[in-house]
């Protein structure tokens, strides 16, 4: 086993530096002036637009500005945004809490809510409930996740009032509101985007988990378990639901990205200013250190989801050792 874990970190460790490296180049060779996020639309003398250049390195060799990145990373420095003119690690921290809230929540409600479905709906797949289910899930995951929320911003925001239609939190909320007051400000401002992401996305663990329970409702030790008159919860839950979380567990390691990056299309018709906001705002506005030390991120949580899943399949697994 700890063979194995070493020789996994150091492969994820390669691949997170490949795609580092390739992201810094790709971004390097995109059309477009970098500068365009300093100097934006105010006029600019050459001699000024030279010093610009030279203040901001955007005009030494592809192989500098690689070498300069990976030696600054590895010293926790992913360099300067050139639209906020701050330390990209520390815009990065600013957006990260509301992102990890957003997806975390998320997360958590796919992988209790949504496995709970996915194992009811395949213990009992002809009945009324079980097809509503289903049907309703499709629909979600079938429309685009900033329809979904447009729609639930039109009807709870703008129709009926009962949540923000926008926004991580009241700007007009008193800086002395109690603990109770500020928790219910972020509940209201995160219900709609909470909402949005489960119903664009849920109908995926649901499908899996169907998908594995009814692999296994047929395998040899559940008949013997049933043969042997074992109670109905204890058959679903011992015998047919824990050997089905194994394909789970790769659904959790690829979605793990989602903690960082959340969902861009939902951040932004809500304004929550997370990771994915920031990402379109970067490139849209060019900003290529703030590009780069955004998907040098996103690409660390790849891997790391990937090497988490590989760990827990030994866990459910532990036959994977002997392998």
């Amino acid at each position: 086993m700890t063979h194995w874990l070493v020789r996994r970190t150091l492969d994820a460790a390669l691949s997170t530096l490949g795609g580092v490296l390739l992201l810094v180049v790709l971004v390097q060779v995109l059309p477009g002036d970098p500068l365009a996020a300093v100097i934006r639309d105010f006029p600019t003398d050459p001699a000024t637009l030279t010093a610009l250049r030279e203040r901001w390195g955007t005009d030494l060799p592809l192989g500098t500005v690689v070498a300069r990145f990976v030696g600054g990373a590895l010293r926790g420095d992913l360099g300067t945004s050139l639209a906020a003119g701050r330390p990209v690690t520390t815009v990065l921290a600013e957006r990260l809490g509301p992102t990890l809230l957003l997806g975390g929540l998320t997360l958590l409600v796919h992988f209790t809510i949504g496995l709970a479905l996915g194992l009811w709906t395949a213990l009992h797949p002809r009945t009324l409930r079980a097809r509503v289910i289903g049907g309703l899930t499709l629909v979600g995951y079938a429309l685009p996740s900033f329809v979904i929320g447009l729609i639930l911003v039109w009807l709870f925001a703008l129709t009926w009032g009962w949540f923000p239609p926008a926004g991580y939190s009241d700007p007009l909320l008193a800086s002395d509101a109690g603990l109770g007051a500020v928790l219910l400000d972020r509940v209201r401002h995160l219900a709609l985007p909470l909402t949005t992401m489960v119903l664009a996305t849920i109908a995926v663990p649901i499908r899996h988990q169907r998908a594995a329970v009814d692999e296994t409702r047929e395998a040899p030790w559940v008949v013997a378990a049933r043969a042997r008159g074992v109670s109905p919860a204890r058959l679903a839950v011992h015998h047919i639901w824990r050997p089905a979380l194994t394909p789970i567990v790769t659904l959790l390691g690829l979605w793990l990205p989602m903690l960082v990056g959340g969902a861009v299309f939902v951040e932004a018709v809500f304004a929550w200013p997370g990771i994915g906001t920031l990402i379109a705002e970067a490139t849209a506005q060019r900003d290529v250190p703030m590009v780069v030390g955004a998907g040098a991120l996103l690409i660390l949580t790849v891997q790391v989801g990937s090497l988490l899943a590989d760990l827990l399949y030994r866990v459910v697994d532990p036959a994977q050792d002997a392998a």
